[in-house]
């Protein structure tokens, strides 16, 4: 008669358990996995909450006179105050957008003075100037129903920040991290101290070692998940836009990402002899992606001939997905091409990593 396997159900939960107190008791762990996210969005969330902003230098003596009274009323237009010669240097230097100059007996005569260096800055302090001159033309010539009239309507919108663009790629971020460098530093770690050797000489198999590995992972980066976005729409009201289905689609997507990400950390452990070529294997995975697969700044905002190189990173497709669900509030029907290059991208490293990975 055929004897019965023993169950792994037990080995897998303990092997995942004692996995993922080892890596909350590891220093590194805790502060790259929790505290590095966090600290990157108190600092990055501040950004872009006072909106556009257009500074034009106006001097002391030229600062009366209807002209000057409209735009100084302008919300987006930051007088900054100085001498003629200071403000031009200033202009020269880029730290201003443009200069108004008007004659002092305020008889009607304007000019704006602008940079070369900076177009779209230079274009929109022209655009606000020349809007108030007519304006004000307007007024003083009696003109109350001009042949060309200008109406402007407002529809309902949400109000686009930079943590809302910013947010989701650092969930991609802690992520691909945790998928790599803490799973090939813990199963070195293992391998380095056999303890995979002595659970070999148990009737454990090595998919249940793998499978309690990505388990005590899972936490960590579903916790990781749980703390960014709690921390995005506390502090700094991040955008939900169809609320928990929103939060349930990214908690969703960080499993399927893990899963496609842990073939990359298997493939560096089994590169690695020992913990410190890890760090260099890793982070030449992990730093190119963080820098340019559209963490920070758009992918679009790359040159021409980089951003299709750039679309087809592993980090990229999960990135274009997270920000499908939390910007656009598309469900996984549209993320179709980001889910298969994710798909593909993990039958790669999985590949990779049966041909490198030992267990000694």
């Amino acid at each position: 008669m055929k004897r019965k396997s023993p169950s792994q159900i037990k080995p897998l939960l303990t092997i995942a358990y004692y996995s993922l107190r080892a890596q909350l008791r590891n220093k590194a762990t805790v502060f790259f996995g929790f505290a590095f996210p966090i600290m990157f969005i108190g600092v990055f969330g501040l950004f872009g909450s006072s909106g556009v902003s257009i500074s034009v230098g106006i001097s002391a003596e030229d600062q009366t006179g209807p002209v000057y009274q409209v735009i100084s009323s302008i919300e987006s237009v930051k007088i900054v105050t100085k001498t003629d010669n200071e403000l031009r240097e200033d202009l020269t230097s880029g730290q201003i957008d443009g200069i108004l100059l008007l004659d002092s007996a305020n008889n009607g005569q304007v000019q704006a003075v602008i940079s070369q260096a900076n177009q779209e800055k230079s274009s929109a302090v022209i655009s606000i100037i020349s809007g108030v001159v007519d304006k004000l033309n307007l007024e003083i010539t009696g003109i109350k129903d001009p042949p060309i009239k200008f109406d402007v309507q407002e529809i309902s919108g949400r109000d686009f920040k930079f943590i809302d663009f910013f947010l989701p790629g650092i969930i991609g971020f802690a992520l691909l991290s945790t998928a790599v460098t803490n799973t090939a530093f813990g199963l070195v770690f293992l391998k380095k101290t056999l303890v995979l050797k002595r659970i070999f000489a148990t009737p454990t198999k090595g998919a249940t070692i793998l499978l309690g590995q990505s388990l005590a992972r899972l936490v960590i980066v579903l916790a990781q998940t749980l703390i960014i976005l709690g921390m995005g729409i506390f502090v700094f009201d991040f955008n939900l836009v169809n609320g928990f289905t929103t939060v349930l689609n990214v908690f969703i997507l960080s499993v399927i990402g893990l899963l496609a990400f842990l073939g990359f950390g298997l493939f560096v452990a089994g590169l690695s002899n020992d913990e410190n070529t890890i760090a260099p294997v890793a982070q030449l995975m992990i730093l190119p992606q963080f820098l340019v697969a559209g963490t920070f700044f758009p992918i679009e905002s790359l040159p021409s001939w980089a951003q299709p190189v750039v679309n087809l990173l592993p980090l990229a497709f999960f990135n274009n997905a997270i920000r499908k669900i939390t910007i656009d509030g598309f469900g996984f029907e549209h993320l179709l091409p980001q889910l298969l290059g994710l798909a593909i991208w993990a039958a790669i490293a999985y590949l990779a990593a049966a041909k490198t990975f030992k267990w000694e």
